[in-house]
């Protein structure tokens, strides 16, 4: 597996938007271009990050993994990359909200330090909450 990771382009969005239970329209991606990492596998656009930086934090918005792809540590690397750029550009903190319901996502956020500090009732159209966790850099 040699994984790349570089800034998504216009190219990628076909691909992107490809990637199973992400919930993101063609131009959803083409907002997000020039704030999106993108991690490819043998050339391949397998998964996506993306976040805002604002006064020295993080807020991570998006983080995808195509299915057939997931298991093997991508959405760590993925994810680590992308909090080492932040931090690299001056963050010194970070945020997000996962749904309740996303256990596997939750326990890697946890990996990188991320604690609950607070949740929205009912937040997603399936009726879960949205748990609100942030992190030091």
């Amino acid at each position: 597996m040699t994984l790349l990771f570089r800034e998504a382009s216009g190219a990628d969005i076909d691909a992107l938007s490809a990637i199973e239970d992400v919930g993101w329209t063609r131009a959803h991606f083409e907002a997000e271009l020039g704030r999106g990492l993108l991690v490819a596998e043998d050339g391949e656009p397998v998964g996506f990050a993306a976040l805002r930086e604002v006064a020295g934090e993080a807020q991570v918005y998006m983080i995808a993994v195509r299915r057939r792809s997931r298991g093997r540590g991508i959405g760590h690397r993925l994810l680590e990359d992308a909090l080492n750029r932040a931090k690299r550009g001056g963050c010194f903190r970070a945020t997000l909200e996962v749904s309740e319901k996303n256990t596997a996502a939750i326990r890697l956020y946890e990996e990188f330090g991320f604690a609950i500090v607070g949740r929205r009732s009912k937040y997603y159209n399936d009726g879960a909450d949205a748990l609100l966790m942030d992190a030091s850099l």
